[in-house]
């Protein structure tokens, strides 16, 4: 065997250690850090622009067709639409089971189907955008600004910016620079309506004229013996000048000495209105964010572009304030310093806890395979790109506790034979020999426990399974150390200690008189063995019990210094009214000691600064994003709450949430149903009606629909009879308002290497109001080829009528999704309670087709529950196939699998009694403490099984059996609990229920293996049970 090798040369032992330490330190140095998992990009969406067109003209031209061709694709699990007025949205959900790689190829195969289908969109719709990156996690967020004392106008932003962003990007390991807030600019034409009235001319006429001047057209080439050259007519824009000069045409047939800027004011600005803005301390920004390459150490990189910061500053303008507004780098050294602290802590105690019960020497000896355990599973983590963060490690710190207990079990059992007087080496032998069976299957049953963990798909897979990879890597790990290593370091160390004086700090604390009661109380379970089965198995009843009381739980929020703010306006705001009240709620906040800094993102989402955090929303002008940093993060929760109830009270024009972080993956709304049926008016009053039911909760603050009361919209009433008598199509009328009112392209200049558009369009003070609008006018050509304008109060008049609701679809059916947000700390399961009740005591009454169901938290919970739960069943069956070849015994089986019963009953005691929550990761920690809590059972087990006397159901010698276990068995226990000691202390709401379930499971379960196993196996047991031995005594017989 290879401890005996490494027993016997010395020199291999020490040769495998050292290699076991260099070849560990280069993994780690190796090893990817970030402070959260990735999520898998397994969302995208698709955004199509139809100006003008009704939601219901949107959904059957725009909508539809695009959802049946993504529909069509295999792998798309789920597709969500929503058609509002001019917009086309739809959110793509592929199936979470699919690798990285094959989701990138159902967003390649997406792409070619939009491709085809676009070709049979309507005339006017703009091309769908499919974007699948909206999980992007930004390793840091730049902002670009001005210092205090000066303003930057638009355009020295947007260069500046630009600037910034092209150096960033060749900063190694560098994946991407997204722009948030960039100013759009653009050549503007604005001419005066009076001047276009006199002229007879539109702005398609002066764009068109500016668009044919704009050209450079090639006119061939110029071709001799010696040469070809090519010649073409130049007459490119260069700059504004040449916009200004450009001459244009009043009558059909002539061209009068008229130039553009002659009725014109032409200059170079930032689109008006803007299409976004940013905001950062109060001054107009440009937000960078900054992807790193993946599987790169972000503190090394987050290193490298700071000092690529302070040396780019040294070249920027004069007044620009360059600044960083998140780093994820500072975040992750406090989560993994938190982390290595947990480790430190565990390791400390588990090492006391050593001391204590086995001596100084074994203490050691198990001890040291805490650091090389830890150095070899970087090896294995490397190779399976399993990347340091706040899961991963913690898996490490998991498994602290429980890698020790192979190295515990094999030094102690060493220790009874040197004391029995055997020599060092066929003491280890054994130990080994004895012990190797009991450790695979004690090993094996943990893997299996954290199996259903680590294959669990979907964000929550990638949130939670690298925890349990960790787990699995540093238990096998420890198995294989526990058979080779630890034995063989224990037998050179262990033999100089026993000639020695018995003391304490040598052997460990005997503790005579708790040995004795001990003693006694198993001596009282085997003489009463069907008392001490039903009292040890009440403990495991009442947790079943109890298990009714706990609260459900997706995944809970988490203490950090970090506030988001998201702002709806009504639906008829523009991007400057929103910026308006961005500016006021941005002063309050300012004056908030406990807020040190705040960035707003208006008419588009900002850059994610969290890893389950989308960025999906853009030209939406009634729409902004506060991201906030506060000074205290233990009191964010409070501010949150305070700045809720200001809100609510100052600014009622508004809907405003204030919002924490949460950990897991990402949610829309905490409490949400979702009213599915045909009719998009009949969903739009039982979303009401649910949205009041909602509202009327204690602890909601806000609640949304998904189709909600339309806004008001001007109609134009044109008169046909008059239409027809000007010959003036209907679909001319409005092209000739939509030119006016949003301009016409025609051409661009060129700076540099950007390119601007040049937009002919009236002078924005012409048509803010509506009697501004009935006084444009239209050219109208009469029978004799004369042109003249006519006003449009002429042609009709105008009216303020309702537009049509937005439309929502989930699935190819029409749906109406509720949302409801709850104060800071209420968990969504205790409000999901109230609605279930207050909908059953007075129900909603539904038409017939329609239905309704709960979506947010609730459902994601149940969705992940199903995934972890959907593995059990193999799980459970290879646990009792892997118990089943340890005994050979189908009783002993069953007594084993009992005990995995029990330990479900006693993770949910454990709960109950500390009061935490049933969340996904306490659901974790109970199925995770099933292998735990039966590897106690299953070294007593097999204790009896190796003694002839104790299978046979004597009672003194299965007493034996069990103090000499016991040792061994209370040291694992203190151990396991040790290890889980720091996260339980920890503080946070995240990781006190999932090491709960599992130390609290582990420490109950020490009660059943000693009163109820030992019992148990006498009242199951029947003469001659062990069947290894009769198949010894057949074989015996047959072979005299």
């Amino acid at each position: 065997m290879i401890a005996t090798k490494l027993y016997e040369n010395g020199r291999y032992l020490a040769l495998m250690v050292l290699s076991t330490i260099v070849v560990g330190i280069t993994s780690y140095n190796s090893l990817g850090r970030q402070e959260d998992p990735s999520i898998t990009p397994f969302v995208a969406s698709v955004q199509t622009f139809y100006p003008g067109a009704s939601p219901a003209r949107i959904e059957s031209l725009v909508t539809k067709p695009l959802e049946d061709a993504l529909r069509e694709h295999p792998d798309v699990k789920e597709v969500d639409s929503s058609s509002v007025n001019g917009v086309s949205s739809i959110l793509i959900q592929a199936d979470y089971y699919l690798s990285r790689g094959d989701i990138k190829r159902v967003w390649s195969e997406l792409g070619s189907k939009i491709d085809r289908v676009k070709g049979s969109l309507p005339e006017g719709a703009s091309e769908p955008i499919l974007d699948d990156d909206l999980f992007t996690n930004f390793v840091k967020i730049v902002s670009v600004s001005s210092k205090p004392d000066v303003d930057l106008s638009p355009s020295l932003l947007r260069r500046e910016a630009l600037r910034l962003a092209d150096a960033a990007k060749n900063v190694p390991q560098t994946r991407r620079v997204k722009l948030y807030g960039l100013p759009d600019e653009e050549i503007t034409v604005q001419v005066d309506a009076a001047a276009l009235a006199t002229l007879g001319l539109d702005t398609s006429d002066i764009a068109r004229t500016l668009a044919l001047a704009d050209s450079r057209t090639p006119a061939g080439k110029l071709t001799s013996p010696q040469s070809a050259l090519t010649v073409e007519v130049a007459g490119e824009f260069t700059s504004i000048d040449t916009v200004r000069e450009t001459y244009i045409q009043s009558d059909i047939g002539a061209t009068n000495a008229i130039r553009i800027g002659d009725i014109a004011s032409v200059s170079k600005s930032e689109i008006d209105p803007p299409l976004r803005l940013a905001l950062s301390n109060g001054k107009r920004s440009v937000f960078l964010g900054i992807e790193m390459k993946e599987g790169n150490q972000v503190d090394q990189y987050s290193d490298s572009f700071d000092a690529f910061l302070d040396k780019y500053r040294e070249s920027t303008a004069n007044g620009m304030l360059i600044e960083v507004s998140y780093d994820q780098s500072g975040y992750t050294e406090a989560r993994l310093t938190g982390v290595l602290k947990n480790i430190l802590a565990g390791v400390l105690i588990v090492v006391a806890v050593l001391f204590v019960t086995l001596g100084w020497r074994a203490a050691l000896i198990v001890a040291l395979s805490l650091p090389l355990c830890t150095l070899l599973s970087m090896m294995v983590l490397n190779y399976l790109d399993i990347r340091i963060h706040q899961m991963s490690m913690t898996g490490l710190v998991v498994a602290m506790g429980l890698l020790v207990d192979g190295s515990i079990v094999i030094t102690d059992e060493i220790r009874r034979h040197l004391l029995a007087g055997d020599r060092p080496l066929a003491a280890m032998q054994k130990a080994v020999n004895r012990m190797t069976v009991p450790l695979v299957s004690a090993t094996a049953t943990t893997v299996l426990a954290f199996t259903p963990m680590a294959i669990l798909a979907g964000p929550s897979g990638d949130f939670l399974g690298s925890l349990a990879t960790c787990v699995i890597v540093m238990l096998t790990i420890s198995l294989l150390l526990a058979l080779t290593l630890t034995p063989a370091i224990a037998a050179r160390v262990l033999p100089s200690g026993m000639s020695q004086s018995p003391a304490w700090w040598r052997t460990g604390i005997s503790a005579p008189s708790v040995v004795s009661a001990f003693t006694k109380s198993i001596d009282w379970s085997l003489r009463y063995p069907l008392a001490s089965v039903l009292i040890a198995g009440s403990i495991p009843v009442l947790g079943f019990v109890s298990s009714a009381t706990l609260t459900n739980q997706f995944f809970p929020g988490t203490d950090r210094d970090q506030v988001y703010i998201r702002l709806d306006m009504p639906s008829t705001s523009g991007i400057e009214e929103t910026f308006a009240l961005v500016n006021k709620i941005d002063n309050d906040l300012q004056a908030k000691p406990l807020i040190r800094r705040v960035d707003w993102s208006v008419g588009e989402s900002p850059p994610a600064f969290y890893y389950n955090l989308r960025s999906n929303r853009r030209n939406a002008p009634g729409w902004a994003e506060a991201m906030i940093l506060t000074t205290d993060e233990n009191q964010t929760n409070k501010l949150i709450r305070q700045l809720q109830k200001q809100f609510d009270r100052d600014y009622p024009e508004a809907q405003i949430i204030v919002l924490g972080i949460d950990q897991g993956p990402p949610v829309a709304a905490p409490l949400e149903v979702i009213v599915s049926g045909p009719n998009s008016h009949t969903l739009r009053s039982l979303g009401e009606l649910f949205r009041q039911r909602m509202q009327s909760l204690p602890d909601v603050t806000h609640t949304r629909l998904s189709i909600t009361p339309a806004a008001p919209k001007v109609q134009f009433a044109a008169d046909s009879d008059k239409l027809r008598r000007l010959g003036i199509e209907r679909t001319q009328l409005a092209q000739l308002i939509e030119g006016r009112l949003s301009g016409r392209i025609g051409g661009a200049v060129l700076e540099d290497t950007e390119r601007l558009n040049v937009r002919v369009k009236l002078k924005r003070d012409d048509w803010q109001t509506s009697d501004d609008l009935l006084n444009l006018t239209v050219p109208v050509t009469d029978n004799k080829g004369f042109s003249q304008q006519v006003p449009l109060s002429i042609l009709g008049g105008l009216e303020l009528i309702p537009e049509d609701a937005p439309i929502g679809r989930k699935n190819g059916e029409r749906v109406n999704e509720v949302q409801a947000f709850l104060s800071r700390g209420v968990l969504p399961e205790e409000a999901l309670k109230l609605l279930r009740a207050s909908l059953e005591d007075n129900p909603i009454p539904l038409p017939p087709g329609y239905r309704y169901s709960f979506g947010g938290d609730s459902a994601e919970r149940d969705e992940v529950v199903n995934d972890l739960i959907g593995p059990v069943g193999l799980v459970l069956s290879l646990l009792v196939g892997t118990i089943m070849l340890t005994f050979n015994s189908w009783r002993l089986t069953a007594l084993a699998f009992g005990v995995v019963v029990c330990a479900f009953g006693l993770s949910f005691l454990a709960l109950a009694l500390f009061r935490y929550p049933l969340g996904i990761q306490a659901l974790i920690g109970v199925v995770g403490s099933i292998g735990v809590a039966i590897n106690a059972c299953i070294i007593i087990l097999t204790s009896f099984q190796q003694s002839p006397a104790a299978s046979n159901g004597d009672k003194l010698a299965m007493r034996n059996e069990v103090l000499a276990a016991s040792r061994h068995i209370v040291s694992t226990t203190l151990t396991t609990f040790g290890g889980f000691l720091p996260l339980i202390l920890e503080g946070s709401q995240f990781w006190p229920p999932f090491a709960m379930a599992i130390a609290g499971g582990v420490l109950l379960s020490t009660i059943v293996s000693f009163y109820l196993v030992p019992p148990a196996y006498l009242l199951l047991r029947t003469p001659g049970d062990n069947r290894i031995e009769r198949a010894l005594q057949r074989a015996d017989q047959a072979y005299p």
